[in-house]
């Protein structure tokens, strides 16, 4: 009886075993085999299944935001391609509200100082109104792709064209104020006194001079010299040149104040003075002599030289600021009695 031969049998050898151990980037890097995929996905399926339209939920907000995101700038508005021989007498003078609508991150770069409407006025051929209906074509610089102007704030612009025309004309200086008190304007001129006026003809030709900007002389007690810009009733006059010296000369104003029944000061040893009060007119600046106040000693007679006794005639001192003097003065002479060292004693 023959027994079977016992063979071993050894188990298949395990690849993995062979290849050693699996690098840390590796196993963090590695894709999941088809059969670790189907158990991922079979394992807690509706946490899986929120997690998904969570995520798909939060992407669809957050594109929709920003594609839909807008925002609103002002932009002036300039004007280009005028033909020759002609001008716009209304040119728009305020900038226009402009609605751009896409995604916010670029909507943020949009730098409005440095964007503008530029209108083309190239189909000017005679004059008279002209209305432009703005368009995004119109932004300078153009704006990106993802970027698109849906609104504007006027939606068009009323413009008027007119012949151009040239004169030349007188410059008066704007003064605006008054002088500080007691100064008087005497005089004003204007270096050049005549300037180029360009522009629409119906306006230049109702002009009949240029003003210059106000010059302010509110409290001003000195001459003025300076330059001055002219002023521009019309944004679409020019002015050659656009620039003027204006000189202002202002001078004090004298006047003259009564001071009637001023008391004249007796000075040491004299013991009676006849009349005793004086009447002064004074003459000076206004800023003296309005709120000038004569103190007890401002008129007085000098006896120095006069023996004791009674003296007749004898003149009277007025000592004042400097800057003022009297005009007139009532009485000249006055009477005095000296007395002598006795009677002093």
């Amino acid at each position: 009886m023959k027994l079977p031969a016992l063979r071993s049998r050894r188990s298949p050898p395990d690849p993995d075993a062979q290849r050693g151990p699996t690098p840390p980037w590796q196993r963090l890097f590695r894709i999941p085999r088809g059969r670790e995929l189907r158990e991922l996905l079979r394992r807690d399926p509706g946490t899986k299944l929120v997690a998904l339209l969570l995520a798909i939920f939060l992407w669809y907000s957050i594109t929709k935001t920003e594609r839909d995101a807008e925002r609103i700038i002002e932009l002036p508005v300039s004007l280009r391609n005028i033909p020759d021989g002609f001008a716009v007498s209304q040119p728009p003078t305020k900038p226009v509200s402009v609605t751009l609508r896409g995604p916010r991150t670029i909507l943020d770069n949009v730098d409005e100082r440095k964007t503008r409407l530029q209108v083309g006025l190239k189909r000017i051929t005679e004059p008279g109104d002209l209305r432009v209906d703005l368009n995004g074509a119109m932004l300078n610089p153009e704006l990106p792709r993802s970027l698109k102007a849906v609104r504007f704030d006027p939606p068009s612009l009323t413009l008027r064209a007119d012949k151009r025309t040239m004169r030349r004309l007188p410059v008066k200086p704007n003064l605006a104020g008054s002088p500080a008190l007691g100064y008087t304007v005497t005089e004003s001129t204007v270096a050049p006194d005549v300037v180029e006026v360009t522009g629409p003809a119906r306006i230049v030709d109702d002009l009949k001079q240029v003003t210059t900007e106000p010059i302010e002389l509110r409290g001003a007690s000195e001459s003025v010299d300076r330059n001055v810009l002219l002023d521009r009733p019309d944004p679409a006059l020019t002015f050659v040149p656009d620039v003027v010296r204006v000189s202002v000369t202002l001078q004090e104003n004298l006047v003259s104040r009564d001071f009637p029944r001023v008391r004249i000061l007796a000075p040491a040893g004299v013991s009676e003075i006849t009349p005793a009060t004086v009447d002064l007119t004074i003459r000076g600046p206004q800023r003296l002599v309005h709120n000038l106040k004569l103190p007890p000693d401002a008129v007085t007679v000098d006896v120095a030289d006069l023996p004791p006794g009674v003296h007749a005639g004898v003149g009277l001192q007025v000592t004042l600021p400097e800057g003022l003097k009297v005009v007139e003065q009532s009485p000249d002479r006055v009477r005095v009695k000296v007395a002598g060292e006795e009677q002093r004693q």
